[in-house]
């Protein structure tokens, strides 16, 4: 390992970590803080909808651009400053619809950045490095999230309090933005090494078939997850009637076996049957819904998320590592965008219905009603399990299935 890999690699390490405490700080809790404002599944549904849709069909055209423009740096730092300054304007109203409009818009800066960054580490580290890379930035990510949220959890902010604390992740986060300056100088030496393509050239995205199944596969997972994403936060405010400390003592325990597998991860990725770790991660994730379904109290949803951290640590990094190994060398940014848009806009598909689904369910049964449509999200991610099964094999050091 030479030491420009030694220094790119410090610098993403060091800017994930400012950028998690900043996020990390709020982010969990903005569908609380908005569940709180606002009592509507329909509309908890159409915030989903929006922060899984908007942001992917834009990945479509940033990732074509930079597999163009390979200016992987300068979209980062424009989309980072756009996202920090974001959470310093949602404190500043208190109607729903204009926070989901706020909300959506840094989503939609999210996730144009995190297309770039992982596009940026598929560009600059080898086959043989990607997964090691992928684990280890979320790993730094996950260790800096637990003090943040043993003082949330032993602050326990209401939410007037949590309104001044988006203030701090936005200052904090416009902070850790400008770290992207120093790796300017990376973009340059990238664009100097790149061919040109046209804009027809990412055709070539749809007529590969191990991609398009993955794809396919992963899209209707995403819905079947997505159903339920409106539940968890009408749950946990009026079903389980959970205190931010609760939603910081889950955070807790989630990043705490998150980041012990990240770590263990980042030993063992490369090599690794994709396809096996994919198949794991998505069956364990059937497990959120059917928790939130059978619980009395808040000690079961505390004990799943104490053992969930495998299931989500192998998942966000198998998921875009199988893209990764899959692309041509020249699309990866597009191959990465595509995937992101099927999956966000099965997604918002899903979080629609669900949230469709907890309205009539609470207009019924009241607010218990809500355990019927855990019930049925759990149901549709064992089904969606099953076209993982037809995606091919693939090992992700090589690149070869």
């Amino acid at each position: 390992m030479n030491s420009r890999n030694n220094r790119e690699r410090k610098i993403l390490y060091i800017r994930q970590s400012l950028a998690s405490l900043a996020d990390n700080l709020s982010a969990p809790y903005i569908g609380y803080y908005f569940a709180s404002l606002s009592g509507s599944g329909a509309l908890q549904g159409l915030l989903q909808l929006s922060v899984n849709s908007l942001p992917t069909i834009t990945q479509v055209f940033a990732g074509s651009w930079l597999d163009r423009t390979r200016r992987h740096v300068t979209l980062l730092l424009a989309t980072s400053i756009a996202a920090s300054l974001l959470w310093l304007v949602i404190p500043l109203t208190l109607n729903p619809y204009a926070l989901v409009g706020l909300i959506t818009a840094r989503a939609l800066a999210v996730g144009v950045a995190g297309l770039a960054l992982t596009a940026l580490i598929a560009e600059i580290f080898g086959s043989d490095e990607r997964g090691s890379i992928l684990s280890n930035v979320n790993f730094a990510a996950q260790l800096v999230a637990l003090p943040v949220f043993a003082l949330t959890f032993s602050w326990n902010p209401n939410l007037e309090t949590l309104r001044f604390i988006f203030i701090i992740s936005g200052l904090i986060s416009l902070a850790a933005s400008f770290t992207w300056i120093s790796m300017l100088s990376i973009e340059r030496r990238i664009r100097r090494q790149t061919t040109q393509l046209s804009l027809l050239a990412t055709s070539k995205v749809f007529k590969d078939k191990t991609f398009t199944t993955f794809v396919a596969a992963n899209s209707a997972y995403s819905f079947a997850m997505a159903v339920a994403w409106p539940l968890f936060p009408l749950a946990q405010s009026y079903v389980f009637l959970m205190k931010i400390s609760d939603l910081a003592l889950l955070n807790i325990l989630s990043s705490s076996t998150t980041m012990i597998s990240q770590y263990a991860l980042a030993k063992r990725i490369n090599g690794s049957n994709l396809k096996t770790l994919i198949v794991f991660s998505r069956a364990g994730l059937v497990m959120f819904p059917t928790v939130y379904m059978l619980a009395h109290d808040p000690l079961p949803i505390f004990v799943w998320q104490a053992l969930s951290g495998p299931f989500v640590a192998i998942g966000s990094v198998a998921i875009p590592l199988y893209a990764m190994e899959t692309a041509d060398p020249e699309l990866k940014a597009s191959y990465l965008s595509y995937l992101n848009l099927f999956q966000g806009v099965s997604a918002s598909l899903g979080s629609a219905v669900g949230g469709f689904v907890a309205d009539k369910l609470i207009a019924m049964k009241g607010w218990e009603g809500i355990r019927y449509g855990f019930a049925l999200s759990a149901t549709l991610r064992m089904v969606a399990l099953l076209p993982f099964l037809k995606i091919k094999k693939l090992q992700s050091i090589q690149g070869k299935y």
